[in-house]
């Protein structure tokens, strides 16, 4: 398990956040402004990607819908993370959510 750290502007969170969680499975993501409140910091605990077998959100094949930035849709990696909960921490189109994400089952 590891943790990635990022600092971006604050409208490209949702961009910068699904392009990382698309590559790793998320254990726990949480997001807060700078001290300067001018950008944003992401931090991203995860592990590995695995092949995802038992994975309700993409049933196993490693992949499922995602809501892009730009309003679209697409088939993606997946992270294990549900819309909900990325809409929750903030990290999508549109989303004034703070809430932290935490993964309550490991897969």
């Amino acid at each position: 398990m590891f943790e990635i750290r990022i600092i971006c502007d604050t409208p490209d969170v949702p961009r910068v956040a699904q392009a990382v969680l698309g590559s790793v499975d998320a254990v726990s993501v949480r997001r807060y402004p700078t001290r300067d409140q001018a950008r944003t910091r992401l931090y991203i605990t995860a592990a590995h990607r695995s092949p995802h077998r038992d994975c309700p959100r993409c049933d196993g094949d490693g992949r499922t819908l995602w809501f892009l930035p730009d309003g679209t849709q697409e088939q993606r990696p997946c992270t294990g993370l549900s819309a909900d909960a990325l809409h929750a921490a903030g990290l999508t189109q549109g989303s004034t959510g703070r809430e932290p994400w935490h993964r309550a089952t490991h897969h």
